[in-house]
């Protein structure tokens, strides 16, 4: 079923959802002159933050443990759990305007003169930057059925979105110095969280860090000549990547290097092919350690293809922070990589 915004003649949840904040706006309107610019607010909330607002029936019913451990359950690639949203749930009816400036908001919802289940995305409502994904169907059953088939779709829209707003403050304020030496490096221009500062350039290969002890962040760019296909497969983007590192990222001693992770000698990775912007990117999540040393973390990886250079384009970020949580530091980096740009 298509994703759409909701459509004339299917609105009876959305006007549920949104009367107070209706109400609001219209009595703003009537206050304001008649000249006067419509103007909508600044978005609120934390990063990774996330109003889940449920119908009581669909709460007190199996799906509210389907719910929780969509939203909160691990984020894939990291070294411990944490949840994949900082969740805050209300019920329908207990949805007031205080809730209208957010910047993520599911709304799960059962709406019986539905035809069948829907998914509707609705941008910037009230505030901006916000998303506001709605899932609705006319019975539970409808409901659970649509939740297992796109629940994960659903929750990858939002945190693209999350993502998106990370990357747009980032491209207002970003650290001039790697983007100034990667531009001299590869051609292409990315912006770096301000507090990365440090630059290593070698051959078709580029890193900036942080050089912390805690809360170090990361950026590698680098590329290898492409042989016509759509993607590598996982296999050898691992193996492309363990010898990148290897040559470009050693330890302090000779026999120490940047690797990927493995378990019983597979890789810790968790590899997608996604559309962006019209193009195909591979995107790869996974744990680095030091070879012979304690240090790691995780590490997340964009793969793409440019064709007019007939090469392969690697940008990956990656954290060490062995006393913190990671999925903040990791979802900055993501933003980064969503920056890179062909001169």
């Amino acid at each position: 079923m298509a994703v759409a915004p909701w459509c004339a003649g299917r609105r009876s949840v959305v006007q549920r959802v949104f009367l107070h904040a209706s109400l609001l706006l219209l009595l703003a309107a009537c206050s304001a002159p008649s000249d006067s610019p419509k103007r909508i607010v600044r978005s609120v909330g934390l990063p990774s933050e996330l109003l889940l607002v449920v119908d009581q029936a669909v709460w007190n019913s199996d799906l509210s443990d389907s719910l929780t451990q969509l939203l909160k359950g691990p984020v894939p690639g990291l070294m411990q759990a944490e949840p994949f949203f900082r969740l805050t749930r209300v019920t329908t009816n207990h949805y007031t305007p205080s809730y209208s400036t957010l910047h993520s908001k599911l709304f799960v919802q059962l709406d019986p003169s539905l035809k069948e289940p829907m998914m509707g995305i609705s941008h910037n409502v009230v505030a901006q930057p916000q998303m506001e994904v709605t899932i609705a169907a006319p019975t539970l059953d409808e409901l659970r059925a649509y939740l297992y088939h796109n629940g994960a779709r659903a929750r990858q829209y939002i945190a693209d979105f999350q993502i998106e707003i990370r990357a747009a403050r980032l491209r207002r304020k970003f650290s001039k110095k790697v983007d100034e030496d990667l531009r001299q490096v590869e051609n292409y221009t990315i912006c770096a969280p301000e507090e990365i500062g440090a630059t290593k350039k070698g051959e078709h290969f580029f890193w900036a860090g942080t050089n912390r002890n805690e809360k170090d962040l990361n950026l590698v760019v680098y590329t290898c000549p492409w042989d016509g296909r759509d993607a590598l497969t996982p296999e050898e983007f691992i193996a492309r990547r363990d010898s990148v590192m290897m040559a470009n990222i050693p330890g302090s001693n000779p026999d120490q290097w940047m690797q990927t992770t493995r378990v019983d000698g597979r890789p810790i990775v968790f590899c997608e092919l996604r559309n962006v912007d019209g193009q195909t990117v591979q995107e790869v999540r996974g744990l680095w350690q030091m070879r012979n040393g304690a240090l790691g973390g995780p590490f997340v990886s964009r793969v793409s293809i440019d064709t007019a250079q007939s090469r392969v384009v690697a940008v990956e970020g990656f954290v060490y922070s062995p006393s913190t949580d990671k999925r903040e530091l990791v979802r900055t980096l993501e933003a980064s990589l969503r920056t890179l740009r062909k001169l």
